[in-house]
């Protein structure tokens, strides 16, 4: 099933729903009782509940990956030291910084258990977004990599809102300025909560957070005027408990942090709780009392001084971004300049990490799986250095940027030896790229990142060729 293109659609349910667990199936409550809009995807064109969790799952994994992407990219734009900024202005943008790439760790986790639940499914995992310029209609806000700017962070703080939330009018208007309406990650989630739960489970609540609960009543009451309650509902045998052994798991990723939390899929048990949690971490309304993503992105915006001093400042006052591209385009095949080398660079780091992520979700050995972990967490490493590097470099009348260019050779081959061919071409790539580079300018001759990257890719090959030598083909 391609990846879909869905469309954002509006119903009106009663707003004591989840509260009273009253509902009617396919029809609204009669009386004049108030109700709530509520905003979900249109999935009248897959009639079962595992084409609807294909679809839903195959979503939440490209809008994990864009605002992961978009993210990463607002906190690389963010000035650092002696770059215009009073000694105030610093210590509020290393601030910002550091939340904003909290915030994208854990992205990272969603996203990795975006791909265990597509698995649990025997189905194959999705790496893809969307490039520019942006056309579906099935992110909460339209794909931009851009600058870390008041109206962007209106953008964030709107998308990972619980929807209903109090208080944020001026946000929401200043993220619907361009007339792009912003939609709630959360109710993506809740739509998940609602296919991987029996209309039972749904009413009966019990998960431990009661807003959460009513929040899936109301979504389930929208998605019953959508189409019957026997379209939404998997069972317990669309679970396919041997694929444990190729989903991610906690200890490869991040077994000393909470900051990336990956969720194992037994069952849909297994699979509620993950979604959940991850509405708690950001995209939802939450009772936990951590600090979801609308609270951290809420209070750059706001600031949280009682002065607001250290609220985000508007367009006219001080700039605490790089003048950086806005969507950059994909540097030329023959880098002609510094700068388009350093991109593709980046790029070349972004396609690894991709492809080293799949391979592990593709693979079953053990020792093979820990290997290819360790590869694609090296990579996320590399990517903010090569942003310190392109901030130093010129583009545009500005500094450049990681471009963050998708591929187009994402998708490894199911037949194992053929993907580890594939990785060992990849690697080889890589070598050649970073050996040109250091020959074309002597600036770059000694650089430490470079020369880090180049013993790191010939290790890496060393231990292909070593563990796998099928696949190794004269150098």
């Amino acid at each position: 099933m391609p990846v879909p293109d869905l469309k954002w659609l509006s119903y009106e349910v009663p707003a004591d729903v989840g509260d009273s667990r009253r509902r009617e199936h396919g029809a609204l409550v009669a009386g004049d009782e108030p109700t709530i809009g509520v905003h979900i995807p249109d999935l009248r064109r897959y009639r079962r509940p595992c084409d609807k969790a294909q679809a839903l799952l195959q979503t939440a994994a490209e809008v994990e990956h864009a605002l992961l992407v978009q993210y990463l990219y607002a906190a690389f734009s963010l000035k650092g030291k002696g770059e215009q900024l009073t000694a105030d202005q610093e210590s509020l943008v290393d601030t910002w910084r550091g939340e904003i790439r909290h915030i994208a760790k854990q992205e990272m986790g969603h996203l990795i258990t975006a791909q265990n639940m597509l698995l649990a499914l025997s189905k194959p995992p999705n790496l893809k977004r969307e490039g520019f310029p942006s056309i579906k209609d099935l992110y909460p806000f339209k794909f931009h990599l851009e600058p870390l700017s008041q109206c962007s962070l209106a953008k964030y703080v709107t998308a990972e809102a619980p929807q209903g939330a109090p208080g944020i009018k001026d946000i929401e208007d200043l993220a619907d300025r361009h007339r792009e309406p912003v939609n709630h990650v959360g109710n993506l989630y809740a739509l998940l909560g609602v296919v991987f739960s029996t209309e039972e489970e749904v009413l009966a609540g019990g998960s431990g957070s009661s807003s959460w609960d009513q929040h899936l009543c109301k979504v389930q009451n929208a998605a019953y005027q959508q189409s019957a309650p026997q379209t939404w509902h998997l069972d317990d045998s669309a679970i396919d408990r041997q694929s444990l052994k190729y989903q991610a798991t906690q200890d490869d990723w991040d077994h000393n942090s909470p900051d990336v939390t990956i969720f194992p899929i037994a069952d849909r048990a297994a699979a509620r709780e993950a979604i959940r949690k991850i509405a708690e971490q950001g995209e939802g309304p939450t009772d936990s009392g951590q600090a979801s993503h609308f609270d951290r992105f809420l209070r750059i915006y706001r600031g949280s001084r009682p002065d607001k001093k250290d609220a985000f400042p508007p367009a006219r006052d001080w700039k605490p971004a790089r003048q950086v591209p806005i969507d950059p385009e994909k540097p030329p095949r023959v880098a002609a300049n510094r700068t388009n080398r350093w991109a593709q660079l980046a790029n070349k780091r972004y396609e690894l990490l991709l492809a080293f992520i799949e391979a592990y979700l593709l693979t079953a050995g053990t020792n093979d799986r820990k290997l290819l972990a360790e590869w694609a967490k090296d990579d996320m490493f590399v990517l903010p250095d090569l942003s310190d590097k392109l901030e130093t470099l010129p583009l545009n009348g500005g500094v450049a940027a990681p471009p963050f260019t998708l591929p187009h050779t994402l998708g490894l081959p199911p037949a194992e030896d053929e993907r580890w061919r594939r990785l060992r071409a990849r690697t080889v790539a890589a070598i050649k790229m970073v050996e040109a580079m250091r020959k074309a300018d002597s600036a770059d001759a000694h650089d430490p990142t470079l020369a880090g990257l180049l013993a790191k890719d010939k290790t890496r090959l060393d231990q292909i060729d070593s563990r796998r030598p099928q696949v190794t083909s004269k150098r």
